[in-house]
């Protein structure tokens, strides 16, 4: 869908990503991180821009004085969701244009953005069965505008995934309209989703299909991700184990790192790459929160535990895809329920998800590469020691929050992967000796668990001698060197102190955070603003030898940067057991 777009005024840069910028080549590489009047001209003459939508065109006196774009915009169809129609014939970007694309050193990268106003392709629209002005709030999902807490806390936690090697989008810039409205523009090598695809696999539109799984292929060869033979069928086989791959990671990663991601049938919440989309509906847990659910307008989302089988049957659903467009008849999605793609998504998963496990526990790149190599087994029975303690729930029973549902766990793991190889390697303790059990899930029990959590009984008891034997095992065969256990355990310790930080940011964590931002944002100088989101990114990058706390001089500072970091501080210690 073409749109024509006219200049937005009044808008002001609040958050602009310097470093994704220079490798974009949209600045110098050695401009500084700093906006000047030039740089903020540019960035709001390119991206300070609403659409001319149907509702507009059918009321000219809305038009009046309008500065208009030299050229149309586009809005994409794909499937989704929330919309009734399961086909995506009237669905796709509610409130997103495409601005175009640019190419830096050898990728091609997308870039679209977000609250630049109401398309007839929203939920909202739709359900009116009329166009909609931009800024409608009488129809979910159809106001076309974003919220600046939205597209501000998106900014920070995609920045903060990528820096961690998360696959992800990115965010280049959020604009401010001092309304409570934002434009916020994203950028990926590929921003193809699998809706876009599956929107002409529903329909059974053969020619669009082929137009569009040759297109996605192609840009990712073209970029050099991904090596493809020429031959029509060897081409697909090669394109499906790479996407097969790719959400197998992507799955692990999620899984085993406690981000919720709402993945379902339509591939609208994730890129056809593998890579995560749109952190309206992200959150990372403190722990194995597998039981909360996100309300929606008129359904309850899939849990963390669900997100393997949904990304799963995407690749599937690609299998059946590749299938209809090299052969032109469509099969049933059951007939690919074995499809040579998906045993390679199951062997991604649990690769992945090992070495994320053995990650989180402090253990180096070598001495992971070793264990995978040499302690399957191991790795297995350790893994169900931890899923005794990570899947324990409170007597309590669920409980309603504000956005859905949950049933809290009992243990927060990361606090006991903090300390116990601190005590392993510390004079009371020592590889030969247990921590004493009461100790040992004190350690890591939520404040909010009760007396029936806490109780001690021989089986509990049995779990916790079990976990650390299992543990001690890995310990001992991380390390090709004999005798240097003791070496081992102090770079474990301290690299697990850093991976596990106790001020991990979590989603309602981040919820407060850009509330104490949009608080003092307009008191702020916006370098000064810039910097303390910088600083926070920086502090939650939770990589041995990238990590880098927010600095003590600008938490005692008495300016109002260092009181918003002191603030942001505040809100990752009060909010760090929650999801």
């Amino acid at each position: 869908m073409d749109y024509p777009a006219r200049c937005r005024p009044g808008g002001r840069v609040l958050y602009f990503n310097f470093p994704l910028a220079r490798e974009l080549g949209l600045i110098p590489s050695r401009h500084v991180d700093r906006m000047n009047a030039r740089l903020e001209a540019k960035i709001l003459e390119t991206f300070a821009i609403q659409i001319v939508n149907e509702y507009d065109s059918a009321h000219p006196e809305l038009m009046k004085g309008a500065r208009l774009k030299p050229k149309p915009y586009m809005a994409t169809r794909y499937l989704q969701l929330q919309h009734k129609d399961k086909c995506g014939r009237t669905s796709g970007d509610g409130r997103s244009v495409w601005n175009g694309s640019i190419e830096a050193d050898g990728i091609r990268f997308d870039v679209s953005s977000r609250g630049t106003g109401a398309t007839i392709l929203s939920p909202g629209a739709s359900q009116a069965n009329r166009p909609l002005p931009t800024g409608e709030t009488g129809f979910g999902y159809a106001s076309g505008t974003a919220d600046l807490d939205e597209m501000l806390g998106s900014a920070l936690m995609s920045e903060i995934f990528y820096r961690e090697g998360i696959p992800t989008e990115r965010c280049l810039t959020v604009i401010d309209f001092g309304d409570g409205s934002s434009v916020g523009v994203r950028t990926a090598p590929n921003l193809v989703r699998p809706a876009h695809l599956f929107r002409y696999l529903k329909m059974n539109r053969h020619a669009e299909l082929k137009r569009a799984m040759d297109y996605f292929l192609d840009r990712q060869e073209k970029n050099g991700f991904w090596k493809l033979p020429a031959d029509p069928a060897a081409r697909s086989a090669r394109g499906l184990d790479h996407i097969a791959r790719s959400y197998g990671k992507l799955a692990a990663v999620m899984e085993e790192e406690y981000i919720f991601n709402w993945l379902s049938w339509d591939g609208d919440n994730v890129l056809a790459d593998g890579s995560i989309l749109d952190y309206g509906s992200i959150r990372q847990f403190a722990a194995k929160s597998n039981k909360y659910r996100y309300e929606d307008v008129d359904r309850f989302s899939t849990s963390l535990g669900e997100q393997r089988y949904w990304a799963r049957l995407m690749v599937q659903a690609f299998a059946q895809s590749a299938d209809f467009v090299l052969t032109g008849a469509k099969r049933k999605l059951r007939a690919f329920r074995d499809a040579p793609c998906l045993a390679e998504f199951d062997k991604e998963f649990h690769e992945e998800r090992d070495r994320r496990l053995l990650w989180r526990f402090g253990f180096s790149p070598p001495q992971i590469a070793r264990l995978m190599e040499k302690a399957r087994e191991d790795i297995a029975g350790f893994r169900r020691a931890l899923a005794y303690f990570e899947d324990l729930k409170v007597a309590k029973g669920p409980e309603k929050l504000p956005d859905g549902i949950t049933h809290r766990p009992v243990f927060l793991i990361r606090n006991l992967l903090r300390e116990l190889p601190r005590f392993y390697a510390s004079a009371e303790g020592g590889m030969g000796t247990d921590m004493d059990p009461d100790r040992f899930c004190a350690i890591m029990v939520a404040s909010y668990a009760g007396k029936r959590d806490l109780e001690m009984t021989p089986s509990r008891a049995g779990h916790v001698r079990e976990f650390q034997e299992r543990y001690r095992t890995l310990l001992r065969g991380a390390d090709a060197r004999e005798g240097r256990e003791e070496d081992t355990l102090r770079r474990i310790a301290e690299r697990s102190a850093i991976i596990n930080f106790q001020h991990r940011l979590t989603g309602d964590g981040l919820v407060w955070i850009i509330g104490e931002i949009m608080a003092v944002k307009d008191r702020l100088e916006l370098d000064e603003l810039q910097d303390a989101l910088d600083a926070f990114i920086d502090s939650q990058v939770l990589i041995p030898g990238k990590w880098k706390p927010i600095p003590e001089e600008d938490l005692r500072s008495t300016r109002l940067k260092g009181r918003l970091l002191r603030k942001i501080q505040q809100d990752l210690e009060l909010y760090k057991e929650t999801v």
